[in-house]
């Protein structure tokens, strides 16, 4: 039998006819060719596979055989044709292997976490903490539907469970809320706000101090752009941020670009849901506008020049004049041909709408990049506990995580790596580099410009003629004068303004107080102001302030305007030098002439170290107006202290 041998017949013999056989059974499972291979029953070979095998029944000594098969010498069964177990067997042990750990480990997991969640709620024994958040309209839903992830999956802080809620606020209502009275239609006060830009968080912090912000860093972009007809887009071409003022005011402007019959641009600067385009694109005009070197507060009176020209629509609401820019049937004769504000806002029109593609277009003027950065701004006040302080912290963390900033990029937001959505109206087209204004007290200024503008204020203006003092390349009354007529350029036109002047010798009515629309010797009363201005010169001597005060104030409680906030703005270096009438009679007269059911108050701006100051703080307490002390005319603090007064 060759190699094969015969059982040994002492090993038969020491067992019981009736015992269990146990028999071995080795084969040898290297690739490699095995005919001639010796084998061993219990040796070192890992390639050698053993089985045991019980045999029921009686067997004899001799019964050593298997059906089609061959005892070896070494208690191995060979079954001719077969080198091994079959690797259908393998493949089903293992496959039943793998189905059984999957199913333990899918328990096990399922077992962890919802044990996870078990003490989670375990440790939110002190119930919710609820985390207030404002969001510039544009964002605001998003986020909201960001924080709603959130709150399934933030761990606790403390021991209580995070819920974060998002209201959507225009960033005027957020500054004026935390500067006065927070309005409860839009919630608690934030621990963390989200405006359309850093503009309105350095609103803020001039209002309320920088400690009123803890940190802030950009979360997504937008830029400013027109929103407007596609003809006008390729005629505007090579224009820029500081030809605008022009464009507006001349009344054959887009005629002379190729567009006969459009007459001037009708550019609007809403105020109201526009992601604080209209203060970025006043920025950039200012910016364009001031000489060289100079700073962009020195534009402002291009700002002016531009929002003079707005047209009137029925409010201030980015949808009223985008509304007004689409629905008209001739663009030519639309109320409106362009509408400040930003790609995403023009992005999300035209993907609510189907037929917008032929209707309007975006125009990006060239130059540095008026942006909305929407920053992520956590606030710090006494209405916040560390906790909550903690909470808005981590979301504004989760907010920056790639899969959540994707989110943001469908909805028009600017991120950087993400994909733009497709559009048929916006392109996403590469911008230039942001715009960068460092000073955080010129942004206010020309921010609160434009808030001012939408007063209709009755004030008589008294200006003081004795102020020589060179400032700035020019004199402290150039100054003052170019102030006052960037500020009435944007007055609205019912709103009621007259000019008084004096010197050292007496005070004078230049421009009767009226409407700014009344004719004034066939010319409007606007441009008969600018005029008076324009003509102001400087004198020596001294100032009769106080008497010039006390026509002044007579003639405007007189003319008291029923609806409107009626003032005197005083103007003045002083001191007063008429002793006809000194400071305690002045006071006394005021305290007299003042009537609360037509309240007249006298805000005074005052320049250097005067010696009437003391009386010029009681006046203003008397009558309920303010007082500023300015140390120079050359400051963007000039033009603030007139936009808040001359309103």
């Amino acid at each position: 039998m060759g190699r094969h041998s015969l059982p040994d017949p002492d090993e038969s013999s020491e067992r019981r006819p009736d015992e269990p056989q146990t028999e071995r059974i080795g084969f040898n499972t290297d690739s490699g060719d095995q005919s001639d291979a010796p084998t061993s029953d219990f040796g070192d070979d890992e390639s050698t596979t053993r089985f045991s095998v019980d045999s029921s029944g009686p067997r004899t000594g001799s019964q050593r055989s298997w059906d089609n098969g061959e005892w070896t010498g070494t208690h191995r069964a060979v079954t001719p044709g077969r080198r091994g177990v079959s690797v259908g067997i393998v493949v089903a042990l293992v496959a039943v292997v793998v189905v059984v750990a999957v199913v333990i480990l899918w328990r096990f997991i399922g077992d962890s976490l919802s044990n996870r969640s078990d003490v989670a709620a375990a440790r939110c024994v002190d119930g919710e903490l609820a985390v207030a958040i404002v969001a510039d309209p544009a964002i605001a839903e998003p986020i909201t539907a960001l924080a709603e992830q959130y709150n399934q999956t933030a761990d606790p802080v403390g021991d209580r469970c995070v819920k974060v809620g998002v209201k959507p606020a225009d960033s005027d209502q957020v500054v004026n809320g935390l500067k006065d009275s927070w309005p409860t239609d839009i919630g608690e006060r934030p621990a963390l706000w989200i405006p359309a830009s850093s503009v309105s968080e350095a609103r803020l912090e001039a209002a309320k101090g920088p400690e009123s912000v803890s940190d802030s860093r950009s979360l997504v972009s937008s830029p400013v752009v027109l929103a407007v007809a596609p003809q006008l887009k390729d005629a505007l071409g090579e224009q820029n941020w500081g030809t605008l003022p022009e464009l507006q005011t001349d009344q054959a402007s887009l005629d002379n670009l190729g567009l006969q019959g459009w007459g001037g641009l009708r550019l609007a600067l809403p105020l109201d849901g526009d992601s604080d385009a209209s203060y970025l694109a006043a920025e950039a005009v200012a910016s364009a506008s001031a000489p060289s070197g100079e700073p962009a507060s020195a534009g402002l009176g291009a700002v002016s020049t531009l929002m003079s020209g707005v047209p009137e629509l029925p409010d201030a609401d980015a949808d009223t004049a985008i509304d007004a820019l689409v629905d008209a049937s001739n663009p030519a004769e639309a109320p409106v041909h362009a509408v400040v504000t930003t790609e995403q806002r023009v992005f999300q029109r035209a993907a609510s709408s189907s037929d917008m593609n032929g209707k309007l277009a975006t125009w990006l003027p060239p130059g540095p990049t008026a942006m909305a950065d929407f920053p992520t701004v956590l606030l710090s006040g006494d209405w916040l506990s560390q906790e909550q302080v903690t909470a808005a912290s981590e979301f504004a963390r989760f907010l920056r995580k790639p899969e959540h900033l994707g989110e943001l990029a469908k909805a028009g937001f600017r991120v950087e790596g993400a994909e733009q959505p497709a559009s048929d109206v916006v392109d996403f087209a590469p911008v230039s580099a942001p715009l960068n204004i460092e000073d955080d007290q010129i942004r206010t200024t020309i921010a609160e410009t434009l808030t001012a503008s939408a007063e209709s204020p009755t004030v008589t203006v008294m200006l003081d003629q004795s102020m020589p003092t060179e400032e700035g390349g020019a004199t402290r009354l150039a100054n003052v004068t170019n102030a006052l007529k960037a500020r009435i350029q944007v007055l609205p036109p019912d709103a009621g303004v007259g000019l008084w002047t004096f010197d050292g010798v007496a005070g004078r009515s230049e421009v009767a107080g009226g409407p700014l629309s009344e004719p004034v010797n066939g010319a409007p009363r606007k441009d008969a102001l600018i005029t008076e201005l324009d003509g102001q010169t400087a004198s020596n001597g001294g100032a009769v302030s106080f008497t010039t005060l006390r026509l002044v104030y007579g003639d405007a409680t007189s003319k008291y305007r029923e609806g409107q906030k009626n003032s005197v703005l005083v103007i003045t270096t002083g001191p007063h030098t008429d002793q006809s009438l000194g400071a305690a009679g002045l006071q006394d007269y005021i305290r007299g002439a003042f009537r609360a059911d037509r309240p007249v108050a006298v805000n005074i701006i005052d320049f250097g170290d005067d010696s009437d100051r003391a009386t010029w703080e009681s006046v203003a307490q008397i009558t309920g107006g303010n007082y500023q002390n300015l140390g120079s005319s050359a400051s963007p603090e000039l033009a603030v202290a007139i936009a808040n007064m001359l309103s």
